[in-house]
């Protein structure tokens, strides 16, 4: 089958407009934790990586630092992020072989500008399952879970 030439403008042009952005993307994260190098190279299905956390800090992120520090909301019956105050941090590096810092992203958005108090919607993200990177290198998904009061991920899939 062939295309004819308007189809495959149509094509091109679609591809065109995925590729350009309105607004200013961030990544909806928790903040990063660091794990042991030893026990990311052998991560399988089911492990529990402890992420020293008693509750959900949700942040968003660009270009690998630190914008704005969110919370979550159910506000008339829709899930809802708020901006809790703004943020221009680079994350703190730690100098050593024997740790890799470690990235959950749950959702890219796309915001025009930030400010504080600003509300914005989730509606299609869910939450409970998490994507692990490791230097912007996609590792693993998980899912959020508690463990003696803690908050963790449990693997539910490693990329290999």
């Amino acid at each position: 089958m062939t295309l004819m030439k308007g189809e495959t403008q149509a094509v091109h042009l679609e591809k065109m407009m995925q590729e350009h952005k309105l607004y200013p993307e961030y990544e909806l994260t928790l903040p990063p934790f660091f794990v042991k190098s030893k026990v990311l190279k052998k991560l399988s299905v089911d492990d529990v990586l402890l992420l020293g956390l008693n509750a959900l800090d949700f942040i968003l992120m660009s270009n690998g630092k630190i914008c704005a520090k969110v919370e979550f909301l159910e506000e008339d019956n829709s899930q809802k992020i708020k901006i809790i105050y703004l943020e221009k941090d680079s994350l703190k590096q730690l100098n050593t072989k024997k740790y890799e810092k470690v990235k959950c992203l749950f959702s890219i958005l796309q915001v025009r500008e930030l400010k504080v108090g600003q509300k914005l919607s989730i509606e299609q993200l869910d939450l409970q399952d998490v994507k692990l990177f490791v230097n912007d290198v996609y590792i693993a998904v998980g899912t959020l879970i508690e463990v003696d009061d803690e908050i963790a991920i449990q693997i539910k899939k490693v990329k290999k």
